[in-house]
């Protein structure tokens, strides 16, 4: 049987076809039983009862089609064109995800390569599927490879083959370099008696002799201080050989460099190699530092301190003092020289102060301050020729250094070159100073 629910049933569209003739009712007010035929084309319908004459609204109970039936019918009509929109648009989108995928995975891969090549020598990471490709993007060459393996058979017939001795690679370093960073003291030789250039330069400054002292070769260094090599020679950060030795602990390439004559007491950042030694600690290397003349000048510092603590209050004739005193302690504290030099012009005594950044410039002819203070004074005085010599002399040591080109190009704009200026700040700019660009 159907079943009934009392009430008024409204007008319904139609929604399926045609029922059966006739459904038997069971009223839910006096439980007579009746038959009637359902209206066509309606899903619902009323009918009165016979014996109560209640109305009661029917719920056909066959169709043709129920509404999930008709809904799809109506969805298989919707047109073609918009389900083929459709999947188009999704496929553009999937390309242009995967697309995206690869430029952001490929720039990935490029940087990381990057930085392999950057930060990693091609013999350090020489077992690695990627070290042929590392070779080539430093620009080693066979020697380089060679020098740092210390296959003395082969790096002597590239040479009788005609390899370029002092090619440098992608830092700047030679093979000569390469072999003295590792302790490869046999290449180091044939590769000195062959010609090579000892005190070649690369990145921050550093020589062989530099390297060799920071890894502790002792051999290797006797080899090149034999062959020439500068134990002056100091690195773009004011370190010489010895103080490379000293901060890593290297006892032997330490004895090694101060047998050979090496300057015990000269600084970096105002310090020698003694107070290095004692701020590690390293007792073996204080001892032998001592033994050899070395000394800490901690009074003069405190000196040099207080000058500085005078000058910010004013008081430049109590600096000057203190500065003084801190050079009768250490007549080569080139701070103090700065320093001195900087009270003077409190006092306006330009000449005097000349003096002054001249003797720290002697003393460290890497000391920027120095060298900034005295072109200043010579600008003022319109003698640009001696502020652009002193520039020169700073960057024949340390032509990297941005913003020395970016002071030197000043000068130029006060001398009236503006395209040396210009020159000037664009060399500043590549070199990574700021201010330039």
């Amino acid at each position: 049987m159907a079943p009934v629910l009392p009430g008024t049933a409204p007008q319904t569209p139609a929604l399926s076809a045609p029922l059966a003739p006739a459904q038997t009712v069971t009223c839910p007010f006096c439980q007579a039983v009746t038959s009637c035929a359902p209206s066509p084309g309606r899903l619902l319908h009323q009918v009165a009862c016979p014996s109560c004459r209640e109305n009661l609204l029917l719920l056909n109970q066959r169709t043709q089609e129920t509404d999930v039936a008709l809904i799809d019918q109506q969805g298989s009509t919707a047109p073609p064109s918009s389900d083929l929109s459709c999947r188009i648009a999704g496929l553009a989108v999937a390309t242009l995800a995967c697309l995206l995928n690869y430029v952001l995975l490929s720039t990935l891969g490029f940087w990381m390569f990057g930085q392999i090549t950057t930060i990693h020598d091609p013999y350090d990471v020489d077992a690695l599927l990627l070290s042929p490709l590392i070779v080539k993007a430093n620009g080693w060459t066979p020697l380089h490879l060679a020098a740092a393996r210390g296959d003395l058979p082969l790096a002597a017939s590239l040479l009788d083959n005609g390899a370029s001795i002092d090619q440098p690679n992608g830092n700047r370093r030679t093979a000569l370099y390469e072999a003295a960073k590792r302790g490869q003291t046999a290449v180091v030789t044939l590769l000195l008696n062959r010609g090579a250039n000892p005190n070649a330069r690369g990145k921050l400054g550093y020589t062989p002799l530099l390297a060799a002292a920071e890894e502790g070769h002792a051999d290797t260094i006797a080899a090149l201080l034999r062959h020439g090599a500068d134990h002056r020679a100091i690195s773009t950060l004011g370190d010489s050989a010895l103080h490379r030795a000293v901060r890593s602990g290297h006892l032997a390439a330490t004895q090694t460099l101060l047998e050979h004559g090496i300057s015990v007491n000269r600084k970096t950042h105002g310090e020698t190699a003694l107070e290095i030694a004692q701020h590690e600690e390293d007792q073996e290397l204080i001892d032998l530092l001592r033994a050899h003349g070395g000394r800490e000048f901690s009074q003069a510092k405190a000196h040099r301190a207080q000058g500085i603590a005078h000058q910010k209050q004013g008081h430049a004739d109590r600096a000057l003092f203190a500065f003084a005193e801190a050079l009768n302690l250490d007549p080569d504290d080139y701070e103090a020289y700065y320093g001195r030099g900087t009270a003077l012009l409190q006092k306006n005594e330009p000449d005097e102060a000349l003096i002054a950044f001249h003797a720290a410039i002697r003393l460290n002819p890497t000391y920027f301050e120095a060298y900034s203070a005295a072109t200043s004074v010579y600008t003022a005085r319109k003698q640009w020729r001696l502020a652009l010599a002193l520039w020169d002399q700073f960057l024949a040591q340390q032509p990297q250094h941005g913003r020395a080109h970016f002071e030197r190009a000043i000068v130029k704009r006060a001398q009236g070159d503006s395209a040396g200026f210009l020159e000037g700040l664009q060399r500043a700019c590549a070199l990574g100073h700021v201010a330039a660009c």
